[in-house]
């Protein structure tokens, strides 16, 4: 009979060698987290930055909205910046903004 995963027998705790032959543990560079971990010190540098806790504030509503991490819109936001692709023309950021475009008609037909 095969066992269900929640049907976890508490008797093997008792027993070492039962113990280890059941789990074996993962070598270290095959860890999943370590493995992310890796990946993510390739591509990326660790600094400190000190942000006016209005910016601060403005980035983590935003991360809350559209599901994504605060220090991620901030990397994206240099990015654009740097690239050039960041709009300075609040016109043209709302125009591209499938969102508010869809509010924005909502209330032009109700009035």
């Amino acid at each position: 009979m095969k066992k269900n995963v929640d049907d976890f027998d508490e008797s093997i705790l008792d027993n070492e060698e039962e113990f280890k032959k059941r789990f074996k543990p993962i070598p270290r560079e095959r860890r999943p987290n370590l493995a992310i971990s890796k990946a993510i010190r390739e591509n990326k540098s660790r600094i400190t930055i000190m942000l006016d806790p209005d910016i601060l504030e403005h980035f983590k509503v935003e991360a809350e909205r559209s599901r994504v991490g605060y220090q991620t819109l901030i990397n994206q936001t240099l990015r654009e910046t740097i690239e050039g692709t960041a709009s300075s023309d609040p016109l043209e950021k709302l125009l591209k903004d499938k969102k508010a475009l869809k509010r924005l008609k909502a209330e032009l037909e109700a009035v």
